[in-house]
């Protein structure tokens, strides 16, 4: 049976690196061609890979290779036209966050998707993550009862992390810069938890005179959701790479996770359910049991669950309507976030 075809748009770090392999290497699919104004970067990239096609826009790539799957990995300025093409010429889509600039663009990429037929799906990888979906796992079981609190804490070395010394980054050109294009991921991952939210303060300060194409290098975000509050905390400033320590408190339990575990807090540790769980623990790392074989990454998770979904209508990894909720609190930070910079001394 023939494979279906796929294109990449976008030949930098998310198509080259985090979406390129993961479609290369998928049995049901072949991926045709790399897409990129840069068409010396897209045929780097595809001698570099063994793919045939390097085209320099999605019109000839799509008329050329006969592809019916898009994987868009361009900056989000780019996204309502892209997406709109590859619908209206067949083809169904995986686009990279955030969804668009606007709320309006994103609703207009939904409605043409209705209208055509195609598949969508957004990519909110980190919701994917082992102690994310663990997480999720024990809202979702109400072993935590009702959610009323989720913070939210997302960390990153300025000095390490090519979006912030980058002045040219496309970030720094949308409302929230920065930190409009990181929010996302938080704001997902609390709406997994949490269920849908509504933005209620955003606040913003320059601790430092580095970055000056940076209006604020820390950052809080406050929502409402149905039973409770989200607190989701960014800063540039850590001394680490990255720092991402989460809470969520319950009516029945609270709990500290990360992208890799999650575990339940008590104000008085019972010991003989320490001793239990540290005996557990022991006889775990004692035992002889075989390596198990490392978990997909977040991208090969989305990327599978997608072509799952396009090829034999599996669940959608993201469905439209979370990433339009998403994308509907991304925009009004972005605003919020732009009011506070006015208003600040200097600003």
């Amino acid at each position: 049976m023939e494979k279906a075809k796929v294109l990449i748009v976008g030949s930098g770090v998310a198509g080259a690196v985090r979406h390129l392999p993961f479609f290369k290497n998928h049995p049901e699919v072949e991926l045709v061609g790399m897409i990129d104004p840069d068409l010396a970067r897209a045929r780097r990239v595809a001698d570099e890979n063994g793919i045939p096609g390097a085209y320099p826009s999605l019109e000839e790539g799509l008329r050329r290779s006969g592809a019916r799957i898009v994987s868009i990995c361009t900056p989000p300025q780019t996204h309502k036209d892209l997406t709109i093409y590859a619908f209206e010429h067949g083809a169904d889509v995986l686009l990279e966050k955030p969804f668009a600039v606007t709320l309006d663009e994103a609703r207009g990429i939904v409605a043409v998707q209705q209208r055509t037929g195609r598949k969508l799906s957004v990519v909110h990888q980190n919701k994917f993550m082992a102690g994310i979906m663990r997480m999720t796992d024990i809202v979702r079981r109400g072993e935590a009862g009702r959610v009323l609190h989720v913070g939210l804490t997302w960390m990153t070395n300025g000095d390490q992390d090519r979006m912030v010394i980058d002045p040219n980054f496309w970030c720094h050109k949308i409302p929230g810069g920065r930190w409009a294009e990181s929010l996302p991921h938080q704001l997902y991952i609390a709406y997994a938890l949490a269920g849908e939210m509504r933005l209620l303060s955003v606040a913003a300060r320059k601790t430092t005179d580095k970055w000056p194409w940076m209006s604020a290098d820390e950052v809080d975000v406050v929502l409402e959701s149905k039973e409770g509050y989200v607190n989701i905390r960014m800063s540039a400033n850590p001394a680490e790479t990255k720092r991402r320590i989460n809470v969520l408190h319950g009516t029945k339990a609270s709990y500290m996770f990360s992208y890799k575990t999650a575990f339940a807090l008590a104000e008085r540790p019972n010991a003989k359910i320490s001793v239990e769980l540290f005996r557990r623990w022991l006889g775990a790392r004692l035992s002889a049991k075989p390596r198990q074989a490392a978990p997909p990454s977040p991208h090969e998770y989305v990327i599978n669950h997608f072509l799952d979904y396009v090829l034999h209508d599996g669940p959608n990894p993201t469905s439209p309507e979370e990433a339009l909720h998403v994308e509907e609190l991304n925009e009004h930070f972005g605003a919020a976030f732009e009011s506070v910079i006015r208003k600040a001394p200097g600003g």
